[in-house]
């Protein structure tokens, strides 16, 4: 059971001082059993006011009982 996605999101840059760009992300999840999941993405949100470069890896597991 695995799901593959991506997603990407247009920002209006109404920041008159700032430039913002738009974001993006791509990521695969993986369901082995009904309570187990693990997810890995990779995530662009670009310049957000005066941080440039918001980029980064994301992993995550969930039990549920």
């Amino acid at each position: 059971n695995v799901l593959i996605g991506a997603e990407y999101r247009a920002r209006p840059n109404n920041l008159s001082v700032f430039k913002e760009d738009d974001a993006k992300d791509v990521f695969i999840a993986w369901f082995p059993v009904k309570y187990l999941s693990l997810t890995a993405a990779y995530v662009d949100l670009g310049n957000i006011a005066d941080k440039d470069d918001q980029r980064a890896w994301y992993l995550s597991g969930q039990v549920s009982f």
